[in-house]
């Protein structure tokens, strides 16, 4: 499976650091066979009972999977045909407009899949995994993506090659629309052996004085948050300030307990007009990050 860390067992399930969540016993067997990480995606909620249909669900950053009870007593998991859910079909087009020579055309739906996508669409389980194709690969907000019954491809040129097609968070697009309590989103504390793991450093800089008058005092702060954008206490912090006399360092206070680190700095007097760059280095455990803002004295 494609986990950066090792996930640990919980209960017969699984537990992922990444995100704080667990994966539900019922669900192990079909995350593993549906392509794992790599195409699911972490865990972002635990399991819980859908109110509605009074199934067991779970979402993953990728999908819904979900617990369907049959009358023996047992039963099987599902992945919920998300793409369709989010809106992915499109009218089907005619075959002989498919460029035959890098494309494969689904009569059932009337769309073809193509070139990279078809490449990755065969590579991770075709239609067992994904569906039919619904749409053609289109242009959506800036990006080429395809969608399917169960998932979207988006293609990402930036990406070093073949890793240019990626499986959309479809999982977290549909659960924010779906009106369940954003509480379950919320990592676990800690896991099996009391280890939630912050793997990502996000930050945000910020001044108190865009425009600062001559020869005053600038109050600057950072936010420091991890993966799940909840509060990393206890980080640490390098102000660098590029003065027209040169570089300034400071060591700021450590974040704390809402991940945030404040200073004041005494800029000294400079002509108008002159505008200040600020890096903020933040250092935890293995982690780095830069934040950047600036200011103009005047």
């Amino acid at each position: 499976m494609g986990s950066s860390l090792a996930a640990r067992s919980m209960a017969g399930g699984r537990f992922y650091p990444e995100t704080g969540h667990s994966l539900e016993a019922q669900f192990v067997d079909f995350f593993d066979a549906s392509g794992g990480v790599d195409i699911l995606g972490f865990p972002i909620t635990d399991g819980f009972v859908d109110p509605q249909s009074n199934r067991l669900i779970q979402y993953t950053e990728n999908a819904r999977m979900e617990w369907v009870n049959d009358e023996s007593g047992g039963g099987h998991a599902i992945l919920r045909p998300l793409g369709e859910m989010m809106g992915g079909w499109q009218p089907p087009v005619d075959r002989r407009s498919v460029d035959s020579r890098g494309c494969r055309y689904y009569e059932q739906t009337g769309h073809s899949v193509c070139y990279a996508f078809l490449d990755f669409f065969d590579a991770h389980g075709g239609l067992d995994i994904f569906g039919y194709p619904i749409s053609e690969f289109t242009l959506q907000d800036d990006r080429i993506v395809q969608n399917f019954q169960r998932f979207r491809l988006d293609w990402h040129p930036e990406a070093a090659a073949p890793n240019q097609v990626h499986v959309a968070p479809l999982g977290r697009e549909q659960f924010d629309e779906s009106g369940y309590s954003q509480d379950l989103l919320r990592p676990a504390a800690r896991g099996p052996d009391g280890d939630y793991r912050v793997t990502q450093l996000q930050t945000s800089a910020s001044v108190m004085y865009p425009v600062l008058p001559q020869a005053g005092q600038q109050r600057i702060y950072i936010v420091v948050r991890d993966q799940n954008l909840f509060p990393v206490p206890g980080a640490a912090v390098m102000l660098v300030a590029h003065l027209p006399q040169g570089d300034r360092y400071n060591l700021m206070p450590s974040t704390d307990s809402q991940g945030i680190s404040r200073l004041t700095l005494n800029v000294g007097k400079m002509a108008r007009g002159t505008k200040v760059n600020i890096e903020l280095w933040v250092f935890y455990e293995h982690l780095q990050a830069v934040a950047r803002d600036s200011f103009v004295v005047w």
